[in-house]
């Protein structure tokens, strides 16, 4: 590891202490914790139960987990630069969404659902420069639907606490949206001119 990447790496870990100090048992940054608690789906639809906020949730874990990984695995700059924001910025707004939730007395998710897992576990199969590339657009198509999501709920969520939370994280998840398309376009530019791509 470089000195470069240390450095990111220890300022990553003191950021999201900060921004949870006392992390539950399924740490969002180890995955093979995660795989033992898997998400209980009779959660949603139960009572002080909210679709909006579960899948916040999941949403929100998804794009730290796989952050946290390519933190550790790439010497891309703006692959690294990406995947501290969202590590910083996710794992600020999952804080939040878990004290709204223990305010409202609602269930949230624990953990992550298989496919996101396989989702990420692919990307970790993959060669770095494609890797890379996967992440990207990983974080492209979870942004998309945070962002749909998002701005739905602002709109119409029946909660008062899970509105505002909405409408405030909506203006960051479009800026996430912006930053990770420029970078996928970017790399996109860099693997044709390379003739390389995606391996599988």
């Amino acid at each position: 590891m470089n000195k470069k990447l240390l450095f990111a790496a220890m300022a990553l870990g003191a950021t999201v202490y900060a921004c949870n100090p006392k992390p539950s048992t399924s740490s969002q940054n180890d995955t093979t914790q995660i795989a033992k608690d898997p998400v209980d789906t009779a959660l949603v639809g139960a009572p002080n139960s909210s679709e909006f906020a579960a899948q916040a949730a999941i949403g929100g874990m998804t794009e730290v987990e796989s952050s946290a990984k390519m933190i550790k695995r790439t010497e891309n700059p703006e692959i690294q630069t990406m995947a501290v924001m969202m590590v910083k910025d996710h794992g600020a707004a999952n804080a939040e969404l878990k004290a709204i939730a223990k305010k409202e007395k609602m269930n949230l998710p624990q953990a992550l659902p298989q496919e996101k897992l396989q989702a990420i576990a692919d990307i970790e199969s993959m060669s770095e420069e494609a890797q890379n590339l996967a992440y990207a657009e990983l974080m492209v198509r979870e942004h998309e639907q945070a962002v749909s999501m998002f701005s739905s709920a602002g709109q119409s969520e029946p909660n008062p606490a899970l509105k505002a939370f909405a409408s405030k994280h909506l203006p960051t998840l479009k800026a996430h949206l912006a930053h990770a398309q420029s970078v996928l376009k970017n790399l996109s530019g860099a693997a044709k001119k390379s003739g390389t791509g995606k391996s599988e």
